[in-house]
């Protein structure tokens, strides 16, 4: 994890590499967290133009990564945390079991996952995010990959608490990436 010196905005950066292998939560009753999904596409706009920038092929929006990104945000939006892990009824699920509630690996050869988690106070543009994580070797890693899918959850936390707790708002993004095949 690391954050950022730049001024009105604190960005702390998370990832999981290559993994060879979401649920509803009760919010917080004066937290407020909504959905961004105007927001999703220009994140995975931004890293398709980094990779072919790179020689490398765009990758493809997959709903069920996306279900998974949008959830994992949204969790970590009403539980107040920020970590690879999801938190469902007080059990932590590591990212390599929960991430198979979505992409699952069974009947299939190949397969591998990845996540980039960012956020920022008050807000956090898809640029600034795809910069940050490019910024950041394990970041830079995924966003560069040999993936072919990928999915994003954007959420906004209006009164955060826990982890967010010293900020009024936050942003939370959650990139999903995956590859499989038969």
């Amino acid at each position: 994890m690391r954050g950022t010196g730049c001024p009105g905005v604190r960005i702390l950066l998370a990832t999981a590499i290559l993994l060879t292998g979401l649920f509803g939560a009760a919010a917080k009753a004066d937290a407020d967290v909504l959905q961004r999904n105007s927001v999703e596409p220009t994140v995975v706009d931004r890293i398709n133009e980094v990779r072919r920038n790179h020689g490398l092929r765009a990758l493809k929006v997959s709903d069920l990564l996306t279900h998974a990104a949008q959830r994992h945000a949204t969790n970590m939006g009403w539980k107040e945390y920020f970590k690879h892990d999801f938190k469902k009824n007080g059990d932590w699920y590591g990212f390599g079991t929960w991430i198979r509630w979505y992409w699952p690996a069974s009947g299939y050869t190949s397969w591998s996952a990845g996540e980039n988690l960012a956020w920022g106070a008050p807000s956090l543009s898809a640029r600034k995010t795809v910069s940050m994580w490019m910024d950041s070797p394990g970041h830079r890693a995924n966003i560069l990959g040999k993936w072919s899918r990928i999915g994003v959850g954007v959420v906004h936390v209006s009164n955060p608490g826990g982890y967010f707790k010293s900020h009024s708002d936050v942003t939370i993004v959650a990139a999903e990436f995956g590859r499989r095949s038969r």
